[in-house]
């Protein structure tokens, strides 16, 4: 009885096996144009043993799929195992995902993707370990680590480096999708590693955007992208915008602001809307994150105070998209932050 369970499950495995390997193959020959680097594959007993069968005491952190953390070859590793829902993420391409993790693996500021397991329903996929966690905490409320304010610019400098290269180094723009806090870790000297590639999407070549199913955080959504399904590269300096704004202040997407007028009414208001209150009605240090403040009466260096007020120029301008302003280019935004950055 034992072996014949035994030979199911062997059985079993061959077939997830095939069939994940022919989606797998075909994603990395469309999305990297046929020039694509060998993919290590773990078996499904390695990935049982370094997560005890997923025993939840070894998951770090839920979204549509868990985080576990676990060992395999005495190397400390990130496994991510897409969760089988009652309901379908049809948005979600756990190959593309696999695929073009893979392609950017290179980039010093990206989650490196060391192999996949495709022995289980869905593939399993196995990556460096980020020394420092996520840059905010998942499954929850998305508190951001108290962190001081050069290592929040150099992150935000680091994240747009990534997606510029996402960006532009491919045969067709990929545009992420999902940036958000918790698609964001932090590896050895608090380094900004990009992660999570389900939901991106390629340009065609010669075109502007692409239609397809609107996806994402919700709340977090470009404006004309959720109105009409038309990707485009303002998808993500939108959402680059939202992550430079919490990094400024310390606050998620959605937070609640008390309406002056009333000290008893509360309303919930996008960052974006709370920052230009804040800015309107009093000084910068009533506006960032109480963490990065050296002094109970708040004052803030007059290098970092120059700093703060392009940061937050910039980032208005990600997610405010004006008809008489140039059109902003992530390769714009990441040089515009590397010049914050030395600003003297």
């Amino acid at each position: 009885m034992l072996c014949s369970s035994r030979r199911k499950k062997k059985k079993q495995q061959k077939i997830n096996f095939h069939k994940n390997g022919s989606l797998l193959l075909e994603e990395l020959i469309a999305s990297s144009g046929g020039k694509y680097n060998p993919i290590r594959t773990f078996s499904s007993d390695q990935i049982l043993q370094a997560t005890n069968h997923f025993d939840w005491s070894y998951a770090i952190g839920e979204d549509r799929f868990v985080l576990y953390k676990g060992t395999i070859e005495n190397r400390t590793v990130l496994i991510k195992y897409y969760k089988d829902e009652p309901f379908n993420f049809d948005a979600d391409n756990f190959y593309r995902d696999i695929a073009v993790s893979s392609m950017m693996s290179s980039h010093k500021n990206v989650l490196k993707l060391l192999g996949c397991c495709l022995e289980f329903p869905r593939p399993v996929l196995v990556c460096e370990y980020p020394e420092n966690g996520a840059l905010a905490y998942l499954g929850g409320a998305a508190v951001i680590k108290p962190l001081a304010w050069n290592v929040r610019l150099r992150i935000a400098k680091e994240i747009a480096d990534a997606v510029t290269y996402l960006h532009t180094e491919f045969p067709r723009t990929i545009i992420h999708r999902d940036l958000k806090l918790t698609n964001i870790f932090l590896g050895e000297n608090w380094t900004a590693k990009l992660s999570s590639f389900s939901l991106s999407i390629p340009i065609p070549e010669g075109e502007s955007g692409v239609n397809d199913m609107v996806c994402g955080t919700q709340g977090f959504g470009e404006p004309q992208y959720i109105s009409t399904g038309f990707v485009t590269e303002n998808v993500d300096i939108y959402n680059l915008g939202f992550i430079m704004l919490s990094l400024l202040t310390g606050k998620q997407g959605i937070s609640i602001y008390q309406e002056p007028a009333n000290g008893d009414s509360y309303k919930m208001i996008l960052l974006p809307d709370y920052v230009e209150k804040c800015l309107g009605r009093g000084p910068l240090a009533k506006l960032i994150d109480p963490s990065m403040l050296n002094s109970a009466d708040d004052d803030i260096p007059d290098h970092s105070k120059l700093q703060m007020e392009a940061f937050v120029d910039l980032a208005m301008r990600c997610v405010r998209f004006r008809p008489e302003e140039t059109k902003l280019h992530m390769i714009d935004v990441a040089k515009e932050l590397k010049r914050i950055e030395n600003q003297t």
